[in-house]
């Protein structure tokens, strides 16, 4: 894990910095998300980094002087709940002075994903939706699909989370649809 502050420091910037029911669920994230790195072979403290780190940006307000290196596609300009992930990325590059592209990486494509995704990418997306706290009906399924094969559970989290934006009658964003299609076989 590469970051100039400790992992207590940086917990204790998350809990000052969101609600507490969203630093339990970053918690929960970084369980999951290790469970999922032990089996897939993947670092575990990128891994613990990336999962602490994933929502950072969650509290827009709190954190307007990194506006201004946040750069939005036109779909993402349109779907604020999305902002945060790049928000999140660039906290961590500049506050938290984290350089490892594969934590970025994770940050930035936790709630979107992309049709690149790497297995770090992937058990940060996964932990986000299914980690343990999660009691909506099909967050077990996930779990146990991701527990069973990585890109399985994969593909059933992102078919949920299309499903749900469906249902709501939002925007959905181009590189979700990507993802789809790219890991869909």
């Amino acid at each position: 894990m590469k970051s100039i502050f400790t992992e207590t420091e940086i917990k204790e910037f998350i809990k000052a910095n969101l609600k507490p029911e969203k630093y339990r669920h970053t918690l929960g994230v970084m369980a999951f998300a290790e469970e999922l790195a032990k089996k897939n072979g993947v670092s575990a403290g990128k891994t613990r980094l990336a999962a602490l780190l994933h929502d950072c940006g969650k509290e827009i307000g709190r954190h307007k002087k990194y506006m201004k290196y946040v750069k939005f596609d036109s779909f993402e300009k349109k779907i604020k709940p999305v902002w945060h992930n790049k928000l999140g990325e660039v906290i961590a590059r500049k506050y938290f002075k984290v350089k490892d592209k594969q934590v970025l990486s994770a940050i930035r494509k936790h709630s979107t994903a992309d049709k690149n995704m790497n297995p770090l990418d992937k058990i940060i997306y996964l932990a986000d939706i299914a980690e343990r706290n999660r009691k909506y009906k099909d967050a077990v399924m996930i779990r146990k699909a991701a527990l069973r094969d990585l890109n399985e559970g994969f593909i059933l989290a992102l078919a949920k989370k299309i499903e749900y934006v469906l249902i709501k009658k939002k925007i959905l964003h181009p590189k979700s649809i990507e993802a789809w299609n790219n890991y869909v076989k």
